[in-house]
């Protein structure tokens, strides 16, 4: 990609707009107050430097980018050739990059990155790069959904079933509905930070390469219509489910999926059939069954129904019923955030413990209905400073939108005294939290365990057993 083109076309005019005495920018990255939910989990900062802040421009980049703009404005006057031969030259960005750590979750209204010029003559150039950072809100927003399913989801678990199974119990089936494998692979890899559970194989490969964590997503031998639909119906059914039972070790979980005709006969008279119940009971993996057509709380608690007169149940610790023989359900169809407890709230409803069942998410876990605004991301300028040496705090205060009001000067991040994250003028007592990630060309190196460990905060201290739930 050339990243001089990675940017609105107007920022290429910006350098002719400020007061030609400004040496030095400053500007800042929030989840500005408002957003659908009330924190963020921060994330993705990473992925935004390894993609994009070590790569070089070049002089083909700064040709294609001179001809893209003289043919978007119709003059070769708005494009400033000489910054972009200097930013060649040096072979990096002169710029510092500080962002609070990955994995915190953030109160909205708070700074989560700075950006500054270290070079004079890029200080007005400095904000063609937001686009590029400003691409963080993905994974952020992202990561913030699936924190929110599993702080919903955890007192239900905790009510009726075993919190150990929490990371397994949503599953990543969205990158064929991302808007594009780069799409997939952030999100999912977001997705990641909260669950473990994941059929998004190009995240779980983003997530080593950026994070150098390997091993992060779990995924179990499973079907889809095309293997058991080339079985063909009435025996081929048979044929189907025994073929799966044969392939496998006998303590592999299997995920079989049930409705490629007709759900209930598939269960009642295949998996029920007397050879199957055998067969089932006698391996030591999880046989999960996956409906995946029709409404979603129906047709799953249909299921276990029948299921319990095949198998049985019995009553866990909790007072829940639970499949016997390590028999369960899979929901891959019409999951996202709020349909996800609507399920389980039923299943609980109906005396069922959540540990009956687990779901896949697709796009309503990567794309439906995902957008900056959703947390309301910004970047603003704060701060400039002169060749005279003057100090300019730089606001935006729109009379219309008070909610869009930015913050002004040098910013830090601190721990206030009730023990919440608070954005003040670096001036201000207290440790900044805003740490160095990248400065003239270099990455700081970060823990993917330390990530993983913050990012569990938030649920560890609502868990009334004391475990991690990452």
């Amino acid at each position: 990609m050339n990243l001089i083109l990675a940017t609105d076309a107007y920022k290429l005019t910006h350098h002719l707009q400020y007061p030609q005495n400004i040496n030095k920018l400053y500007s800042y990255g929030e989840a500005r107050v408002g957003g659908k939910y009330p924190t963020v989990s921060w994330f993705g900062m990473s992925m935004i430097l390894h993609d994009y802040f070590q790569t070089k421009i070049t002089t083909e980049m700064i040709d294609e980018a001179e001809k893209v703009s003289e043919e978007t404005f119709g003059t070769k006057d708005y494009f400033n050739r000489s910054v972009w031969e200097k930013v060649r030259d040096l072979g990096y960005f002169p710029v510092k990059v500080k962002a609070l750590p990955e994995g915190l979750e953030v109160p909205t209204g708070t700074a989560l990155f700075t950006i500054e010029s270290t070079e004079d003559w890029f200080a007005t150039s400095l904000n063609a790069l937001e686009v590029m950072l400003m691409h963080v809100w993905y994974p952020t927003t992202i990561a913030t959904n699936s924190l929110y399913i599993k702080k919903r989801l955890l007192p239900l678990v905790e009510k009726t079933g075993t919190v150990d199974m929490l990371p397994l119990m949503v599953n990543d089936f969205g990158l064929r509905g991302a808007t594009s494998l780069e799409s997939g692979e952030r999100g999912g890899a977001a997705h990641l930070l909260h669950f473990r559970g994941s059929d998004n194989l190009a995240a779980s490969n983003y997530f080593a390469k950026v994070y150098g964590k390997e091993g992060r997503a779990l995924s179990i031998w499973a079907t889809e219509h095309s293997v058991a639909t080339s079985y063909g119906s009435g025996q081929g059914e048979f044929d189907y489910l025994n073929a799966q039972l044969d392939r496998t070790p006998d303590d592999a979980p299997l995920s079989i999926v049930i409705d490629s005709y007709d759900t209930f006969n598939f269960v009642r008279h295949v998996v029920g059939s007397k050879q199957m119940v055998e067969r089932i009971k006698n391996r030591e993996g999880r046989v999960v069954l996956r409906p995946d057509s029709g409404d979603p709380i129906t047709m799953d608690l249909a299921v276990l129904d029948i299921l319990a007169e095949i198998f049985g149940t019995e009553v866990n610790d909790k007072g829940y019923k639970v499949l016997k023989h390590n028999v369960g359900l899979i929901q891959g169809d019409g999951m996202k955030a709020n349909t996800i407890i609507k399920l389980y709230e039923a299943l609980i409803e109906r005396g069922w413990s959540t540990d009956n069942l687990v779901v896949g998410s697709g796009g309503g876990l990567l794309q439906e209905g995902f957008t900056r605004d959703t947390e309301r991301f910004a970047i603003k300028a704060a701060y400039a400073h002169t060749i005279e040496g003057a100090d300019l705090d730089i606001k935006k205060q729109p009379k219309t939108d008070p909610t869009k009001t930015s913050k002004a000067g040098l910013l830090k991040v601190i721990v206030d005294g009730s023990g919440q994250l608070q954005t003040v003028p670096q001036h201000k007592e207290g440790t900044d939290l805003l740490q160095t990630v990248y400065e003239n060309g270099v990455n700081t190196p970060v823990s993917a365990d330390d990530i993983l460990k913050r990012a569990a905060e938030p649920l560890k201290e609502k868990n009334s057993l004391g475990r991690e739930n990452g």
